[in-house]
């Protein structure tokens, strides 16, 4: 009975961060159908909505940082763009941070998919859990704006470079090689954004202009980053973004990356 335990206390935790989360995003939807319906009465436009987004590198067996902020900030300042034009929500980079502690095999060269979710379940993505707190923040991350955390693995199993649990996690894995500009077949600045936008509750997308289309094959073959009006709804309505201010009449130009 007791080799059981873990797996049954895991699908607990599991479920209990599905329940918290969906109830959070139907509350913040809530709200924000009620502020959409001032604005259109009283004329005012809400300025642009912040995700909160924190980065964590991983160090190799040899205490090696598998990327560097430099190679990962274009990935940032693309994901800010795309999302800033497709769903009115800008990025707000709170940190970069490598970690020094090497993380086990499982948690340096994870599984994607059903194979992440399993491992979670398990308790398998602990040290991924250990490192989360936003230095910024408050240490639970289960509160409206917490950050989105980008963790940067050495290598994912499997045909894939990005992975996100959805709505039952608050961080994200990419590979490290999505960052190395001088490496053209691994290089691709749309993963990033692409796994946030799963984060906040974005399906696959059949189009293959859109962002959120299941497969991206640089050089020539690359995802596009169009957002449909629906899916700016959803990322808008999710409890990870924090409004924008009100303000009379179109909002001018978001503040700069970070």
């Amino acid at each position: 009975m007791s080799r059981f335990t873990d797996p049954i206390a895991g699908f607990g935790r599991t479920f209990a961060r599905t329940a918290a989360g969906m109830t959070m995003d139907l509350a913040s939807a809530a709200a924000r159908a009620g502020e959409v319906a001032v604005d259109t009465v009283t004329g005012r436009d809400r300025g642009v909505g912040v995700l909160r987004v924190q980065v964590l590198i991983l160090t190799d067996e040899a205490g090696t940082a598998l990327s560097t902020p430099e190679q990962i900030t274009p990935a940032l300042t693309a994901a800010d763009r795309i999302l800033r034009a497709g769903t009115g929500v800008r990025v707000r980079v709170t940190g970069i941070r490598t970690i020094a502690e090497v993380p086990p095999a499982a948690a340096l060269d994870p599984r994607a998919n059903r194979g992440l979710v399993v491992d979670d379940i398990l308790g398998r993505t602990e040290f991924y859990r250990r490192h989360l707190r936003d230095r910024d923040g408050p240490a639970d991350p289960a509160f409206v704006g917490a950050p989105i955390t980008v963790i940067v693995v050495r290598e994912i199993a499997g045909h894939t470079t990005g992975c996100s649990l959805g709505i039952s996690a608050d961080w994200v894995i990419t590979q490290a090689s999505l960052y190395n500009a001088a490496s053209e077949n691994s290089y691709d600045e749309t993963v990033l954004a692409h796994e946030l936008g799963h984060a906040l509750n974005l399906p696959h997308h059949r189009d293959r202009t859109n962002l959120m289309f299941p497969e991206s094959s640089p050089p020539h073959r690359v995802r596009g980053t169009a957002l449909s009006r629906w899916q700016r709804g959803v990322v808008q309505a999710n409890r990870h973004v924090l409004p924008g201010g009100r303000e009379p009449g179109r909002s001018g130009p978001a503040s700069d990356l970070g």
